[in-house]
């Protein structure tokens, strides 16, 4: 396929240079810059650091570092300039899962009092983007058990290639579940009538996640058979 080749092109031509650990590390480090970044823009809007402050800050750290996993692929289609990053795809998406899936342990075992499941979750106003979570986590929880070279063998390159995929749909439905939630929130602060100045960081990241929609498509239409 035009795509996998174009990578593979890429990949060659960067050949890998780091360590399994040192790309492991490298992304950890990378993520907890984003982590700080987000969580020192939160504290400097609302003076406060509380579980849900947290919770919130895993949740965006999540979307983000997926999303640049995501994007990755649409980026070195299409320029070169970060060819070189090319190799850091599965990992990004391997720690941002990491923080998506502590987002969801901390928002049903650590925060019943604010959150109590099943009644909250099933409710008329959270049923929908309750779904959309379940179902974007159970994909990624998909992806990462077969993110690794014995779940490529025994699937076949080709096959797996197609289901990994699905990364995009699971993006998706996390971005919409955070849309979802968000809205009344955004929909006030362009009103005017925001509690704070700025944007809050969950429109910032719902931002950045469109884009990386709008590139995967971008990338979809460009090397789909003609």
């Amino acid at each position: 396929m035009p795509a996998e080749k174009r990578f593979q092109e890429k990949l060659d031509k960067h050949p890998g240079v780091l360590t399994e650990a040192q790309l492991w590390i490298n992304t950890t480090v990378y993520s907890l810059i984003v982590f700080i970044v987000i969580l020192t823009y939160y504290f400097i809007q609302s003076q406060s650091l509380e579980l849900r402050t947290f919770n919130r800050v895993f949740a965006d750290t999540g979307l983000v570092i997926i999303g640049f996993s995501l994007a990755m692929s649409s980026i070195c289609y299409f320029w070169d300039f970060a060819d070189k990053y090319i190799i850091y795809r599965k990992h990004l998406g391997l720690v941002g899962f990491a923080y998506i899936l502590t987002h969801g342990v901390v928002s049903l075992f650590f925060m019943s009092d604010l959150f109590p499941f099943p009644t909250y979750y099933t409710s008329e106003k959270q049923l929908i983007p309750f779904i959309a979570a379940l179902v974007s986590l159970l994909i990624f929880i998909f992806m990462a058990a077969i993110s690794n070279k014995y779940a490529i063998r025994e699937i076949g390159g080709q096959r797996w290639r197609i289901l990994m995929r699905t990364g995009f749909i699971a993006y998706a439905l996390g971005i919409f579940h955070f849309g979802i939630k968000g809205l009344p929130y955004w929909w006030r602060w362009f009103m005017g009538q925001g509690k704070y100045t700025t944007p809050s960081m969950g429109l910032i990241v719902f931002l950045f996640g469109a884009i990386v929609i709008v590139l995967r498509t971008k990338l979809w239409f460009a090397t789909r058979p003609s």
